[in-house]
């Protein structure tokens, strides 16, 4: 009996190397990030407060088969002499290049300034997560992590820019969209069918 066991143990750490010499290491995956900044937010006047500003990365992970935090950058907010008349509620947003396996997406992150007496703040909304094609292993989802409302009655508030990256079934690429004729190219196409049906019973006459 022990014999059998000690065939079968055998025979599935064969079948395991055999796997994992078929699958091959892990593919790295270069993640490089893009920088953006933007000053006078909220300004009724000429002003270089207040700043923000992102600082990418660029960081090497391993295809992930389960979802793997990383690190896309860092943020801070810098706020200049308090302006408790200021009544400006702009939005902006901040648009980072991210580049991966050679092709380059735009990160749009959302965003908008207020003040209320000694503190400003910039508040975030979603951003949209950025599908990258990697043929038949899927697609490689990154998706940035909420960030947090900001506040600052002057000086800097520093924070890091998350996310979280995974990969979905290839079944998930955008698909090819066939065109669908207009109302006008259906009439032309059935004019068309009646004047080769009104020729052929003239030939018929």
């Amino acid at each position: 009996m022990s014999s059998i066991r000690s065939i079968i143990r055998h025979a599935a750490s064969a079948a395991l190397l055999a796997a994992a010499a078929i699958a091959g290491p892990a593919q790295a995956v270069s993640i490089d990030v893009g920088s953006y900044t933007k000053s006078g937010l909220g300004a009724e006047f000429a002003t270089s407060y207040d700043t923000f500003t992102i600082t990418g990365d660029k960081v090497s992970i391993a295809m992930p088969q389960t979802p793997v935090a990383i690190s896309l950058g860092t943020f801070w907010f810098e706020v200049g002499p308090n302006c408790y008349s200021c009544t400006l509620t702009p939005s902006y947003d901040a648009i980072l290049d991210v580049k991966v396996h050679g092709e380059t997406q735009q990160l749009h992150i959302p965003y908008a300034w207020h003040s209320a007496g000694p503190n400003d703040f910039l508040t975030f909304s979603q951003a949209a997560p950025l599908m990258f094609d990697f043929g038949n292993q899927g697609m490689l989802v990154i998706m940035l992590d909420a960030i947090a409302t900001l506040v600052s009655p002057g000086g800097k508030v520093y924070g890091d820019l998350y996310a979280t990256a995974s990969l979905a079934p290839a079944s998930l690429a955008p698909a090819s969209v066939t065109p669908v004729p207009e109302p006008a190219s259906y009439a032309l196409m059935l004019a068309g069918f009646g004047v080769v049906a009104f020729v052929a019973r003239r030939r018929r006459g």
